[in-house]
């Protein structure tokens, strides 16, 4: 009874404040109104004007997509495209058809007949290409003129079947709870004539990070629509009178919880299919100037997008390792300095970025978008991220951590139904410990499998609740499962537990047998083995940071972590019989 007075009052709560959110303009909006504005607003130009950054080229992929990557090819990166790894591109979307909110003729295209980049996305063989139409006002116009929607309609299958593309990617932003259901018989209409004209073909639209207005009608939208896009950036945007991340993955601070977990979760429940659910990662991060250097910041005025390119280009020397923090729980790098007065930037670099594409595996999504193409331009980290996470290359590290999806040391959320499994390549059997495990009892459970699937027996006292966790165990097969269910009210901190994983036909005395020590460490750690080949070691996210190969020894090697940010580490040693991975804290 208690819970069901709970969520009653809840709904009450929400629905005595229900009313449209004011709109502030998005990155979309932002940059195309910016770039607009400075006239030669055409796609030809800036091909003709720009030039690539000479990088060190990937070769062609051998992993094949197992996920949709969808990229906005804005129409002024101009010959940023000549670095598009194609690929690893599953969808490129022309950035745009602008419409006529009375007419639903296009004010411009920006060049979507004649540009270059939409050659080359056509010649790839691979990457479907598509046209974005922008509609960011006048939507009273629109919605209440059926002749506007069939020509916008009419318009965009025309232009794509002139370009023998794959289809249009609708960006309609601001719209009010007044045209929810105008909005969803627009899309299934248009999707309708789009699949009819040109068989084959795609419709998506834009969700947004924060569906404030509630404006997404699931049951109208489905099944035409192909894809959902969130647009998973600005949680802190350019007007936050605090800094934080752009696109948190779990918590950032202590008032603010919206998160890209969150939103995948909300969208999930409304409704929209786990694998037409993409979710759009931003290529940039906010800089504000602030009152301090001190963390949470307050600004003194609007934030500037800072793309990954000029992050990693460090021209203004501020992006470096002196002025550096890292955020664990929204997974974001902070850079701290004075520039004229104090300024905070806010990114997710590499790391964070593997760890976003880690949470869409993990989720069950279909994949990730991108905004924007050639914000990268020069830099291959993103697209080796992509080959790693969203092919079938994939591999599971054999450490690392495992967390509910409120972040390590966060709450987790509301009506939460995941699961996810561990099975590193080659792997005997797993030791997991777990260091937290806090569940609401009798309504939030993790049920643990020993095994690769849900099919497989559960581990003695699964399901879990309450306090009561699953303490250390050691799994009897090399994968292991994990479903995490949460209820309508009521969250709790959750749970958090460090694995890794046993290879070959050692037994865990003998892996077991390597010393490690002192740990923690501000520096030097002692490591005594049997013949010991190699070390390595890992963070968090399971990336190698350091290989050190030696003759094999049983004298006690020193292994240094100076160099290296404070924080937990895996070190995973090598020796004839097999490997041995142990949780390693740097302070």
């Amino acid at each position: 009874m208690l819970k069901t007075t709970i969520i009653f009052s809840l709904f009450l709560i929400f629905n005595s404040f229900a009313q449209d959110i004011p709109y502030n303009k998005g990155i979309h909006q932002q940059q195309l109104e910016k770039y607009n504005a400075l006239g030669n607003a055409n796609a030809n130009y800036y091909e003709q004007i720009t030039k690539p950054t000479i990088k060190t080229p990937n070769e062609k992929s051998t992993c094949n997509l197992n996920k949709v990557v969808y990229g906005w090819h804005p129409y002024w990166v101009g010959s940023a495209y000549q670095n598009y790894d194609w690929d690893l591109l599953s969808h490129f979307s022309f950035f745009s058809y602008e419409v006529n909110a009375s007419t639903g003729e296009a004010n411009t295209t920006h060049g979507w007949a004649s540009s270059s980049s939409v050659d080359a996305a056509l010649a790839s063989g691979n990457t479907k290409v598509t046209l974005t139409a922008t509609l960011f006002s006048g939507h009273s116009t629109f919605f209440n003129s059926l002749t506007a929607q069939q020509t916008l309609i009419d318009n965009l299958i025309a232009l794509v079947q002139s370009r023998g593309a794959h289809g249009v990617n609708i960006d309609f932003e601001g719209l009010p709870s007044s045209y929810k259901t105008d909005f969803g018989n627009f899309m299934a209409n248009l999707c309708n004539q789009m699949h009819t004209a040109i068989p084959g073909s795609e419709v998506s639209t834009v969700l947004y990070a924060v569906d404030w207005n509630n404006v997404f009608d699931f049951s109208l939208m489905e099944p035409e629509v192909d894809q959902y896009i969130i647009m998973g950036y600005a949680y802190y945007y350019q007007g936050s009178s605090g800094t934080g991340p752009c696109d948190p993955l779990y918590h950032y601070g202590s008032n603010y919880n919206y998160t890209l977990s969150k939103s995948i979760t909300y969208y999930l429940n409304k409704g929209c299919p786990a694998n037409k659910l993409i979710l759009g990662l931003p290529y940039y991060g906010y800089e504000w100037p602030t009152t301090s250097l001190s963390l949470p910041g307050s600004t003194t005025g609007s934030g500037n997008a800072r793309t990954f390119k000029q992050i990693k280009n460090n021209s203004s020397n501020n992006y470096t390792a002196a002025n550096f923090q890292h955020d664990q729980d929204s997974y974001t790098n902070i850079y701290i300095y004075d520039d004229g007065g104090p300024k905070q930037c806010f990114v997710a670099e590499s790391e964070g970025f593997e760890k976003r594409l880690s949470h869409v595996l993990n989720s069950g999504i279909g994949g990730i978008g991108i905004w924007a193409l050639g914000y990268d331009d020069g830099y291959n980290d993103c697209w080796n991220a992509i080959e790693s996470y969203l092919t079938d290359c994939y591999e599971d590290s054999c450490s690392g951590s495992i967390h509910d999806f409120g972040g390590p040391t966060k709450d987790y959320y509301n009506n939460e139904d995941y699961i996810w499994t561990v099975s590193p390549p080659n792997a005997t059997y797993i030791n997991v410990d777990f260091t937290l495990f806090d569940v609401e009892a009798n309504y939030d459970y993790l049920y643990i499998y020993d095994g690769a699937d849900t099919t497989a027996s559960q581990i003695p006292g699964s399901p879990f609740t309450g306090t009561n966790g699953p303490g250390s165990f050691a799994t009897t097969t090399g994968s292991i499962t994990f479903r995490f269910y949460s209820d309508v009210a009521t969250t709790t901190p959750g749970f958090l537990a460090d694995y890794s994983c046993y290879i070959s036909g050692a037994s865990l005395e003998e892996f077991t047998a390597t010393t490690i020590y002192p740990n923690p460490t501000n520096d030097l750690l002692h490591i005594k083995g049997n013949g010991i080949e190699k070390i390595e070691l890992f963070n968090q996210e399971g990336k190698c940071l350091l290989v050190n190969v030696y003759a094999p020894s049983s004298e006690i090697i020193l292994f240094s972590l100076k160099s290296f940010s404070e924080g937990i580490y895996f070190i995973k040693t090598t020796n004839n019989m097999g490997c041995s991975v142990k949780k390693i804290i740097k302070n």
